[in-house]
């Protein structure tokens, strides 16, 4: 595994992940990656398609000589991306990438010769940010950093209690939110494992993707500097990677603890959506929408809770 792993340019856990995948939800790039990795033969990597997915490889699949391999073909192409998406992977995007503009927008100057789209970028985007505000569960809109782009009014409320931090506010950077800020564990409900241990993996994933982004190494360095965290990202996470498997990884669709500040809502859950639209996908921005849960009715005074409830609160 190590020796296929090297081939492929990702970590042994990444390729542990590859091997549990049932099948028939390899994709293309990833089978073609493995032929590639495996050094097989054009008749070899054909057998292979139609015994794992019953179809033939992809015209033109054949990397020609001298192309660069694509680094990391599964990885996620943005922060919670599917693990492994039925689609064509689309790739970070490189640092120079333009960063999408603050919400509200500044007007933007008229459009040079030739560039009539800007202006209709700048429309677009503040049509986008105006229609996330009218969303009633908190939303929020970030780059391949996890920098926030545009959070609602929702979003905003559910984090309204919270107390500044130098570097790791909830509307400036999520990650960095997730994993540092000393009250994040007040809204976020079993915080190091539903949302800590997720967002380590998909940085390790955006780590090897592009190791010299400054901005994710400097969140490596900060783990690096808190021995506990460290541990978690070097041992712990990879056992929790191959005990809960790929699907865990990613937010699309994970059902997790919440405590909101609002007692209509109050400790409840929340599923997790992605829902970006190709537009912003292809900036390498997802957008996360918290689809809050009623609150579980409450037990009656003169019902008795058990053992088993008293952990849950304390290791709340």
């Amino acid at each position: 595994m190590e020796d296929v792993a090297a081939r492929l340019e990702i970590s042994t856990g990444a390729y542990g992940s590859w091997e549990r995948t049932p099948a028939q939800e390899w994709t293309d790039e990833a089978l073609c990656a493995l032929v590639k990795a495996l050094e097989m033969s054009d008749q070899q990597g054909g057998w292979l398609f139609r015994l794992a997915v019953d179809r033939d490889p992809p015209q033109a699949w054949s990397r020609p000589p001298g192309a660069s391999r694509p680094t990391h073909p599964l990885g996620p192409a943005r922060p919670s991306g599917p693990a492994f998406p039925s689609g064509p992977v689309r790739p970070f995007l490189p640092v120079t990438a333009p960063a999408l503009p603050t919400v509200p927008v500044v007007p933007a100057r008229p459009a040079e010769p030739g560039k009539p789209a800007d202006r209709e970028t700048q429309a677009y985007l503040r049509d986008y940010a105006a229609m996330m505000d009218a969303v009633p569960m908190p939303s929020v809109l970030f780059d391949r950093r996890w920098e926030v782009a545009h959070a609602n009014h929702a979003f905003e409320a559910l984090f309204h209690g919270i107390g500044p931090h130098p570097t790791a506010m909830p509307g400036q950077n999520f990650l960095r939110f997730v994993l540092f800020h000393p009250d994040a564990g007040l809204v976020l409900g079993d915080r190091e494992t539903s949302w800590c241990l997720p967002l380590l993996a998909q940085l390790d994933a955006a780590l090897e993707c592009d190791s010299e982004d400054r901005v994710l190494q400097a969140i490596r360095d900060d783990i690096a500097d808190d021995p506990i965290m460290d541990a978690a990202y070097r041992s712990g996470l990879p056992h929790w990677m191959r005990a809960m498997g790929a699907a865990a990884v990613h937010h699309d669709g994970a059902v997790r603890p919440l405590n909101h500040p609002d007692p209509r809502w109050g400790r409840t859950e929340c599923r997790i959506v992605d829902e970006t639209p190709g537009t912003l996908q292809d900036r390498g921005f997802t957008r996360m929408t918290l689809v809050l849960r009623e609150a579980r009715a409450a037990v009656p005074p003169d019902v008795r809770r058990g053992k088993s409830h008293l952990r849950a609160v304390s290791s709340g």
